[in-house]
This record gives structure tokens, C-alpha cells and sequence, in this order.
């Protein structure tokens, strides 16, 4: 518990239910964010392994899914993180991280999903539930080799990545416009596209290319799902200069948004009689109105209530969240490998449940030795002498640029007196180690 208790000894402040702007600190990082999408990369990984908890755990919480309550999450952070970028360093920095994370996305897709592919494609005459898994792709093999690294061919399972890709990349456009002219119109197209989603006309208009090409595009229709991220990045980054909610709206936008929770949960396990006319109003794959609506109720609900937990209860599941693409690439193969063994070997429900568990024991294990495992350091290496804590303060204070020599001339009778033979003072100005400790004196190699 040390590892959890010391990755999150500090709690943040809330997003939501401050009566003043929310402070640098809360912009930063809520730790409830990644306790969430902790608990959803849980509930994902127990579902897509075909057992009894999945049966459990397949959206308990009315007609909302882990992708749902994943990507928006997931947008609201990236709203807050790039927001706050692009106030302070422009277009250039905001659009060169964003790309650079998605690049990074990108390239750890690829490297998940070729291997498996490859593997299915040699062992799919052997094992049945992989050929299952992976008919489309064993049907044109080549063919989509050739064009899974355009994300055009998206096995299941496969194709969050690949729509999450995409929204990041054009994420630096959608905060520009939001700026420039506010986020009203980004939202309004956002939800026109929405809108010819459920009408079905990206299908008529595009008709169905994979007549005489081998793709597959996934699950997710993009016109549709393209709402959630657009939404969570807009609440992301409006955090960022005014509370998300305060004063009475809270507890009128909680009256509201209560009943429809209800409803969401009671017709979900079937003490609501639901007409099966409305099916199609519930559908996940287009996002279908009623669930849209179930989701819009769950997230207003919970930025209304505002709950507060114990960080030593959130500190695990925080631990997963915090490392959500890692976890979420790592669970993929697991999954897979997991649900082909339970499908192959015949096992009773208690051993299901016990592999189901062992694959969420997996990914505990796993962000536990991301987190003890040292990262590459972006800093070189620095000499011994120079870990002293008064060099370490002056060294921020001249990289910053807020230092001044007349504020540290006193501390060079406190210098070390073996860094004033070897070069001389380092605070005194008329000594030429002075332009070396400025303009980059780490790449001085000192004596050993």
C-alpha cells in the first residue's frame, strides 16, 4: 500500500461545487478522475472476458458503458491539460503535445495489435475462439495487414484506440475554434453530427467502400461518439476558468438529473418495463438518445453531489487510472488470451470467475511494476556536488529565469571549496564560470 498511499499522498481540489474559480491546483490533476477510470478499466477488462462477473458488471449502472464514462473522462483531462497549455504557451505547444500524445497512442496500438494478429493468424485452424474473434481479418489477411496501420481495419476490441487517436488529433483545432469563438458552435456542430448519425447519413452518403476493400471500421460509429469527447473536452477546459457548477444550480441540476439516474437504473434490471420500440433509442453503438440522455443525467448527477472519498480508498484503483493507457493496451492481449482459454477449456463458473479474476490481478501486478520501474530521466546526468540543496534552489531559480545574482552574491561565502578550486565562485559575476553556469554549465565535464 505504500506505492499507492506515496503516488497519491495529496488530494486535489474539486472541479465541480467550488463557489470561487477553481484553483491552479485543481486545475492540475482530481484525483477522483483517475480513481474513475481505475474502476472502469476494472469493470472493462471482467467484461470482456465471458464469465459471470461480466454478466454482473455488464452496465450495472443503467444504459451506460465503461466506453462511454472512458472516453469522456478521458476528454475532460485532455481538455484541462491542453487548455491550460494553450493559455500559457500558445498554439505551438498546445498542438505539439497534443499530436505528440497522439503519435505515442498511435504507435502503442501497433504494437499491440500486430502481434496479436499475427498470433491469431498462425494458431486461428487450432483454436476456434480466436478464428471467431478475428473472422474478418483471417478472411483477407493481406489485405488488412496493409491497412490496419491506417486504422482502417479494426478488429473488436481494437477500435477505442484508434477513435481515441483520432479525437486527440483534432483536439488543437477544437480548442482553437472554442477560443476564438466559444465553444457554443463547436457544440452545436458536435451534436448536428450526432444528429446524422442516428439518421444513419454518414452511411448513405459514404455507402459501403468495404465491398471491394477489406476494412472494418469498428463498432463505434465516429459521427455519433464524437459528442462525448467534444462535451468532456468543453467541461474540461471551461473548468479551467470558472466553477463547473455553484451556488442553487447545483441542487436544481441535482433534482433534474436524480430522477433520470432512477429511471436509467430501474429499466437497466428490469423493474421498468421498457418498450421494445425504444431499443433502437438505447443503442450504444450509435449512441442512441435515450443513452446519451442516461449518461448526460449519471454526469451532471455527479458534479452536482460532488461526493467526497477517502484518498486511501481511492489510492488504488487511482493507481490504474493514472496509468490508463498502459493499462488499457496491456489488458487487450490479456483479455484475449483470457476469454480463448475459458471458451477451449470447459470449467465451471467458479473457475471462470477465477480467471476473470486473475486478469484483473494482472493488471494490479502490472501498474505496480510501471510504477516501481524508474523512468528514463529527461535531465543529464549531474555531478555529485551539485545535489546540494542550496545549488539544486539557485539552479531552478537561473533556469526559470527568476533568479538575480545580487540575491545569491552572500551565498558564495558559503560555496563548496572544492568547486572554488575548480572554478572558482560560481555566484560572482566576474568570474567566466559565471556564462558557463548560465548558458549550460551541465554539459561542463568536471573532474573526477
Amino acid at each position: 500500500m505504500r506505492v499507492f498511499s506515496r503516488a497519491f499522498s495529496s488530494r486535489l481540489e474539486a472541479l465541480g461545487g467550488t463557489t470561487a474559480a477553481p484553483s491552479k491546483a485543481a486545475a492540475i490533476r482530481d484525483m477522483r478522475f483517475d480513481a474513475i477510470r481505475g474502476l472502469l478499466l476494472i469493470s472493462m477488462a471482467a467484461v470482456h472476458v465471458p464469465t459471470l462477473v461480466s454478466h454482473f458488471l455488464d452496465e450495472p449502472l443503467g444504459f451506460v458503458s465503461d466506453a462511454e464514462g472512458f472516453i469522456f473522462l478521458s476528454a475532460c483531462l485532455a481538455g484541462m491539460a491542453y487548455g491550460r497549455t494553450f493559455r500559457q504557451g500558445g498554439w505551438p505547444a498546445m498542438s505539439s503535445r497534443a499530436w505528440r500524445r497522439a503519435r505515442q497512442i498511435y504507435f502503442i496500438h501497433l504494437a499491440v495489435i500486430l502481434p496479436v494478429v499475427l498470433i491469431a493468424w498462425a494458431f486461428a485452424g487450432k483454436m476456434a475462439p480466436l478464428a471467431n474473434h478475428f473472422h474478418d481479418f483471417l478472411v483477407h489477411p493481406w489485405g488488412s495487414l496493409a491497412l490496419i496501420p491506417l486504422l482502417l481495419h479494426q478488429p473488436p476490441l481494437f477500435d477505442i484506440l484508434p477513435l481515441y487517436i483520432i479525437l486527440l488529433s483534432v483536439t488543437p483545432w477544437l480548442l482553437a475554434v472554442a477560443r476564438r469563438r466559444g465553444w457554443g458552435i463547436v457544440l452545436a456542430v458536435s451534436v448536428l453530427g450526432w444528429v446524422a448519425a442516428q439518421f444513419k447519413l454518414d452511411t448513405r452518403f459514404i455507402g459501403n467502400p468495404s465491398g471491394w476493400l477489406p476494412l472494418r471500421w469498428g463498432a463505434f460509429d465516429f459521427l455519433a461518439w464524437q459528442l462525448v469527447w467534444v462535451g468532456g473536452l468543453a467541461l474540461g477546459e471551461s473548468a479551467l476558468r470558472r466553477p463547473v457548477l455553484a451556488g442553487r444550480s447545483r441542487f436544481g441540476l441535482a433534482a433534474i438529473s436524480a430522477p433520470i439516474v432512477l429511471a436509467g437504473l430501474l429499466a437497466r434490471h428490469g423493474f421498468l418495463p421498457v418498450n421494445p420500440i425504444l431499443f433502437v433509442w438505447i443503442d450504444k453503438w450509435t449512441l442512441g438518445p435515450l443513452r446519451l440522455l442516461n449518461f448526460a443525467g449519471w454526469v451532471v448527477f455527479l458534479l452536482a453531489w460532488n461526493p467526497r472519498v477517502p484518498a486511501g480508498l481511492l489510492a488504488p484503483v487511482a493507481l490504474l487510472g493514472r496509468h490508463s493507457l498502459a493499462v488499457f493496451a496491456f489488458h487487450l492481449p490479456l483479455v484475449i488470451a483470457a476469454s480463448t482459454v475459458v471458451q477451449l477449456v470447459p470449467l465451471s463458473n467458479l473457475w471462470q470467475t477465477g480467471v476473470s479474476l486473475l486478469v484483473i490481478a494482472a493488471l494490479f501486478l502490472w501498474v505496480l511494476w510501471l510504477e516501481r520501474t524508474p523512468r528514463p530521466s529527461a535531465q543529464p546526468r549531474q555531478h555529485p556536488l551539485f545535489r546540494r540543496p542550496d545549488w539544486l534552489k539557485f539552479r531552478r531559480e537561473y533556469d526559470s529565469g527568476s533568479g538575480h545574482p545580487q540575491g545569491i552574491e552572500p551565498q558564495a561565502r558559503r560555496c563548496n571549496a572544492t568547486l572554488q578550486r575548480w572554478l572558482g565562485c560560481p555566484f560572482c559575476k566576474n568570474n567566466p564560470a559565471w556564462a558557463r553556469w548560465v548558458t549550460g554549465w551541465r554539459s561542463t565535464r568536471l573532474p573526477t
